[in-house]
Parts: C-alpha cells; structure tokens; sequence
C-alpha cells in the first residue's frame, strides 16, 4: 500500500549526492500520530548531514 494512504506520518529530506551527481534522499516514517518524532528525527539528521550546506540558487 502507498505510504501517503496509510496515515502515518514521514518525511523525505536531502541526505548525500550521487558519484553522478544525482541527490540521495532519506526517508523517515513513523508511527500513528508519531510527527514529533519524525521531526526530531530529522532534526538529528540534519546535524550530521553532509549535503546540508547546499543550497539551490536563484
């Protein structure tokens, strides 16, 4: 079943880049009603992100 009919709470961030250059993404799920979680989580990720001074110009 598709992840986004299930009700649970995840998110997808930004976590690495390909030899090619491609991104590479992390996706975190939790549990029912688990958000907090999910974002904490995330927040720890974010810490030791190697892409995470990357950002998109404009």
């Amino acid at each position: 079943m598709p992840l986004n009919v299930t009700g649970l709470p995840g998110l997808s961030m930004r976590f690495g880049t390909s030899r090619e250059g491609l991104p590479i993404n992390v996706q975190l799920v939790g549990s029912w009603q688990a958000e907090t979680t999910i974002l904490h989580a995330a927040s720890g990720l974010e810490g030791v992100n190697p892409v995470g001074s990357l950002h998109a110009s404009l």
